[in-house]
């Protein structure tokens, strides 16, 4: 009886292993999709910022000046940083990493890429007002 106790034990311990690998496995596509779809969020609204900016330009509503310029270039930094997020996502992944070894990485391009584009965005607004 005991035996078939210890059987019976070692039979669930093994398909539970199964399941927690299972869900890491997809922990680990799911982690890597939303990532690389926020990097693709913080690019698409710097470019939507970007593109406000020269519609006002166009209004002129604002008035070109080197500011203009110092909120561009932070927010096409957002651009790149973002694009640099995806392309080292893409990377870790093709070598054949998981994704919460590079999550550190990640993380500092993330918060570059908002920085960014918080202070682009910031700026000027802070110059219209």
């Amino acid at each position: 009886m005991s035996v078939t106790k210890n059987i019976s034990k070692n039979k669930l311990a093994d398909e539970n292993k199964i399941v927690v690998d299972e869900n890491k496995s997809r922990n680990e596509t799911l982690t890597a999709e939303l990532h690389f779809e926020l990097f693709k969020q913080y690019a698409w609204l710097s470019s939507a910022v970007v593109g406000a900016i020269i519609i006002l330009i166009q209004l002129k509503a604002v008035a070109i000046e080197t500011d203009i310029y110092f909120a561009l270039a932070l927010l096409a930094l957002s651009i790149f940083f973002s694009l640099v997020g995806q392309d080292h996502i893409v990377d870790s992944l093709l070598k054949g990493q998981d994704i919460y070894q590079t999550s550190k990485m990640l993380k500092l391009i993330r918060w570059a890429s908002l920085g960014s584009l918080g202070l682009g965005a910031g700026y000027f607004t802070g110059q219209l007002i």
